[in-house]
């Protein structure tokens, strides 16, 4: 993870639903991000942590105050982002 420049970061809370939370081995994870971190920071530094996500990040949603979240937004310090699998045919990831 790269800080900004004068070095600040900021703290965001990711939840990973569904079967997300048996392949990174938590739910809940907190992560310290470069202040100013968009949404596709955030991905990029979970592939970097959790390399297993790598191959599923393209199918993943984040949503940030549980609205969904293109890559460009901006997350600000103490964001609450849940991540969460597709959803097809009723059927999530397996728990």
């Amino acid at each position: 993870m790269k800080a900004t420049a004068d070095g600040a970061t900021m703290i965001v809370h990711v939840r990973m639903f569904a079967g997300l939370r048996h392949l990174v081995g938590d739910r809940d994870i907190e992560m310290t991000l470069p202040a100013g971190a968009t949404v596709g920071v955030l991905r990029e530094q979970l592939i970097a942590e959790y390399p297993i996500l790598e191959a599923l990040m393209t199918t993943l949603v984040c949503a940030v105050g549980e609205e969904m979240q293109l890559p460009e937004h901006v997350l600000r310090d103490g964001d609450a982002v849940d991540v969460i699998p597709p959803i097809a045919g009723g059927a999530a990831i397996a728990e």
